[in-house]
């Protein structure tokens, strides 16, 4: 996978913000305890589809689109809904030993480890908002029958 880079510095080298107010923003993230792009958005400074497609195009990850993607209600055996709230993954793809996980941060290795032993599967990530991430599980664990209630995560350290 690609080498991992912080937030910031991939925000400094597509040029979205400066140096300055990547400075800000950060104190202010770890003052209340937030991740920067949370941060970020909250404060109007760039949209959450800015961040995924700076993160997308410098980590050199594909992008969620749901068209590429239709639910396929077999995955939901590969991971435990309580799992995939946890990891804040979702599986997408399943093609022979390889599974194509949607999640916000593809950096994650703890998470894409995780699901690699879970599944017994190489697995691929494809970053995606976090609105579309509940999207996918709603979608896939709800025709389940099971419930879903999506935490209000107060997340820590980077996006």
């Amino acid at each position: 996978m690609v080498l991992k880079k912080r937030l910031g510095e991939i925000l400094l080298e597509s040029k979205l913000i400066t140096e300055s107010q990547l400075e800000e923003s950060l104190a202010e993230a770890r003052k209340l305890g937030i991740k920067l792009g949370r941060y970020i958005t909250r404060r109007g400074m760039l949209s959450e589809s800015q961040i995924i497609d700076a993160l997308s195009h410098q980590l050199r990850v594909n992008k969620y689109h749901p068209d590429s993607y239709p639910v396929d209600l077999n995955l939901s055996g590969l991971l435990p809904l309580d799992l995939a709230k946890k990891l804040q993954v979702a599986p997408l793809k399943k093609s022979g030993r390889l599974l194509t996980i949607a999640m916000t941060d593809p950096q994650d290795i703890n998470t894409l480890d995780a699901i690699e032993a879970r599944t017994n599967s190489e697995v691929d990530p494809v970053i995606c908002t976090e609105k579309e991430l509940f999207k996918i599980i709603n979608d896939l664990y709800q025709a389940s029958g099971l419930e879903i209630v999506m935490p209000d995560k107060k997340p820590q350290g980077k996006i």
